[in-house]
């Protein structure tokens, strides 16, 4: 017969190897960032702050010789998150700054789909087209800005 606590032990082992290596997988998905990327087309375009938060506020419409089409889903962590260090909105917030712009006349509102997988499919069809998403599923698209 073994002691209580050498089955604890026993046990404990193989548990704390697994939290460990769950540790260690949830790290890679918290380094990924959120970011605007864009359609395959604008390679070699690169955006800093300023230009995000003018070509996001609808103030700057083109990319070099190319009209911006901004892809936002409906829901979206990594979205939610650029929004509110790069220009303090919420997504709501967002929205309602181009549902103004649109009814004034001020711009093309956004294109908004259901997830941020459809957001994706939906920049790398569209040229021109940027979108908020996280740097661990830009795959076929480029990235214009990082956080």
């Amino acid at each position: 017969m073994q002691p209580p606590g050498a089955i604890m032990k026993r046990n404990f082992l193989p548990l704390a190897l697994a939290l460990i290596a769950a540790g260690f997988l949830g790290a890679t998905d918290a380094r990924a960032e959120p970011v605007v990327a864009g359609h395959p087309a604008l390679a070699g375009t690169t955006l800093d702050a300023e230009a995000i938060k003018a070509v996001l506020l609808g103030k700057r419409v083109t990319l070099g010789d190319t009209r911006v089409v901004i892809v936002i889903a409906r829901t979206g962590e990594a979205q939610e998150n650029f929004l509110r260090t790069h220009l303090g909105m919420t997504a709501s917030q967002f929205q309602n700054h181009w549902r103004r712009l649109f009814m004034t006349g001020g711009g093309s509102a956004p294109k908004i789909v259901e997830t941020q997988a459809d957001a994706i499919k939906l920049a790398a069809a569209t040229p021109g087209a940027i979108v908020l998403t996280d740097s661990s599923t830009v795959a076929a698209l480029v990235v214009l800005a990082a956080n």
